[in-house]
């Protein structure tokens, strides 16, 4: 019994250790499925049976995407690519990218038909709501490169309601939220106009996964692992919509960020399209073309060097 009692209390110590580091991945936003893959990854037990304990977290509001991996000593943390650019160019702590599961944007413009707004062309003359930060480079890119005068850009809250009660003709959104939001006003698909980044040969990938430089360093098999259970947890996301989408909808409802199966049925559904689990690796062209445009909008001095800024930990 004796010998049985010191097997069985071996084997607990030897389980909690290979959990003894608890890891933390901070997500850039509040719950919802654009994030399905980290969620479900914990809640099914992914990360674990890859040997590591994994917190998932929304953004630190006080700090801001990428900050908290880099100034108050986070592990993983999610972000735009444009993001990691412009951190990793401008900031002496090198954030790294080690998973790009966005391979196309979400984020796009639209506009009324009832504007008479049909293509880029007809911007001229028109007002066009812009977010801060990463979110305005392509709309900067798009009037650059096609040298659109008379367009007056303003400032554009996280709502739609500029848009909705026509101070702004021309409006920024993300595929998978505002464009919904704009859905249940009662507007139609074929109300409006969509300008497709994507299709209009701008792809900016959005969402990857970062660590530290020392970091990965340090971990290497962790990072891995990581990465792996996350793959796995998107996987499963995808062909477990319902499941998924009730997890996420009940963790965002205990929070002050109130939101429907609906609409996060609607997210997932998007996302599936902007992922694919089998490749979360970064194309060279793409982190090129991105690091371009920030460097013609003085977001950056220089481009970085692709290798020192991604690394396919899925290879090593």
């Amino acid at each position: 019994m004796r010998k049985k009692r010191m097997v069985f209390t071996a084997g607990i110590v030897l389980f909690f250790t290979s959990l003894a580091s608890a890891y933390t991945v901070r997500l850039q936003w509040l719950p919802q499925t654009q994030f399905a893959g980290y969620y479900m990854a914990a809640e099914k037990g992914f990360y674990k049976e890859a040997g590591v304990d994994v917190e998932v977290k929304p953004i630190d509001p006080d700090v801001g995407s990428l900050r908290d991996l880099l100034y108050k000593g986070g592990d993983f943390e999610t972000g735009w690519l444009s993001s990691g650019i412009i951190m990793k160019a401008n900031s002496s702590k090198h954030p790294v990218l080690i998973a790009q599961f966005f391979q196309k944007p979400a984020f796009m413009l639209l506009a009324k038909k009832s504007s008479g707004i049909k293509t880029i062309r007809d911007f001229s003359g028109h007002s066009l709501g812009v977010w801060d930060g990463v979110f305005s480079v392509v709309p900067r890119v798009l009037i650059k490169k096609h040298n659109i005068p008379g367009i007056k850009i303003i400032p554009q809250g996280f709502t739609m309601e500029s848009f909705l009660n026509g101070k702004i003709d021309i409006a920024s959104a993300m595929r998978y939220n505002e464009y919904y939001q704009l859905l249940e006003t009662g507007l139609k698909e074929n109300d409006l106009i969509v300008f497709d980044f994507a299709e209009l040969g701008i792809n900016l990938p959005e969402d990857g996964l970062y660590v530290r430089e020392d970091f990965l360093k340090a971990n290497p098999e962790i990072c891995k692992k990581v990465v792996a259970a996350t793959i796995k947890g998107w996987k499963y996301a995808f062909e477990h919509k319902e499941e998924s989408v009730r997890y996420i909808t009940e963790i965002a409802n205990r929070t002050t960020f109130k939101t429907t199966p609906e609409k996060q049925g609607w997210m997932l559904y998007v996302v599936e399209k902007l992922i694919d689990p089998e490749s979360t690796v970064l194309k060279k062209d793409d982190f090129e073309s991105v690091a371009e445009m920030l460097k013609s909008l003085k977001m950056i001095r220089e481009v970085p060097s692709y290798n020192d800024f991604y690394r396919n930990v899925m290879q090593q």
